[in-house]
């Protein structure tokens, strides 16, 4: 018998693709400081503000889930379960299903590359704009 108490609802759509649009502006922001530092000194400590705000919002967000997905395995026993190749439950399965989802479905992958890719793009328009 599955046990609902045990296995998280999956949030909703709009849930995580706030998170990911969070995660994204505030990373943006933080680029975009040596952009308004060359041209709009003024707005330096408000890309500051909304991308620091905006990674606490994400990392946090990030921290939550992980510790869903952590608290269910520690409570089910899952790691065990599997290091033994015992035998698994319905509620096993309806939670391995809930992780493995949970996974595939998660923009954080997204978010990393583009923080990476604008990270890149920031360090070669500083280099590029302080040899001119």
């Amino acid at each position: 018998m599955i046990h609902e108490e045990h296995v998280p609802k999956r949030l909703p759509n709009w849930v995580t693709w706030l998170a990911f649009s969070v995660g994204l502006i505030g990373s943006l922001s933080l680029r975009l400081i040596l952009v308004a530092k060359a041209y709009r000194p003024e707005l330096i400590r408000l890309f500051w503000y909304i991308g620091v705000l905006g990674n606490m919002c994400f990392f946090m967000f990030r921290t939550f889930i992980t510790y869903r997905r952590r608290h269910l395995i520690l409570e089910l026993g899952l790691l065990e379960k599997l290091k033994k190749k015992g035998p698994l439950n319905d509620e096993d399965f309806h939670a391995l299903q809930y992780l493995v989802g949970s996974l595939y479905i998660s923009k954080e992958r997204w978010n990393y590359f583009v923080i990476f890719f604008f990270s890149l793009l920031a360090i070669f328009w500083d280099l590029w704009t302080s040899w001119g």
